[in-house]
Parts: structure tokens; C-alpha cells; sequence
């Protein structure tokens, strides 16, 4: 077989392909790691939301109860 026909090896043998397929690697867990981290930010975000909204809620219940005992 010539190099490059279906079954042969590749081109500078299987180091090259390990240092390829290292950085293959690397891209995909670099990629992965970025998108987790856009998902932990807009977590946090609607996190802070929801906070800000208790809190609204809260002072309408504690000045509502106000009222009441007036």
C-alpha cells in the first residue's frame, strides 16, 4: 500500500497522529470549558435575579403585615 491509501499509516508514524489527536483533545476540553462557563455566568445572573426579586417580595409582605397592625 502507498502512503495514504485506506490502512496505511500516516506520514510521520504515531507520534504525529498522538500529538494531533493531544491537541484534538485539548480544543474539545478547552471549547467544553468555556461553554460551562457561559452557563455558570447566566446561572449566577438569574441567581442575582431571583435574589433581588425575593427581596421585593419580602419588603411588599413586610409592609403589608405594617399596615395591617396600624
Amino acid at each position: 500500500m502507498a502512503e495514504g491509501d485506506t490502512g496505511a499509516p500516516k506520514a510521520g508514524g504515531a507520534a504525529q497522529a498522538d500529538a494531533f489527536s493531544k491537541r484534538e483533545a485539548a480544543n474539545e476540553d478547552y471549547y467544553v470549558r468555556q461553554k460551562e462557563m457561559e452557563k455558570l455566568q447566566n446561572l449566577k445572573q438569574k441567581i442575582e435575579e431571583h435574589k433581588k426579586h425575593l427581596e421585593e417580595l419580602d419588603k411588599h409582605v413586610t409592609d403589608t403585615m405594617a399596615q395591617g397592625k396600624k
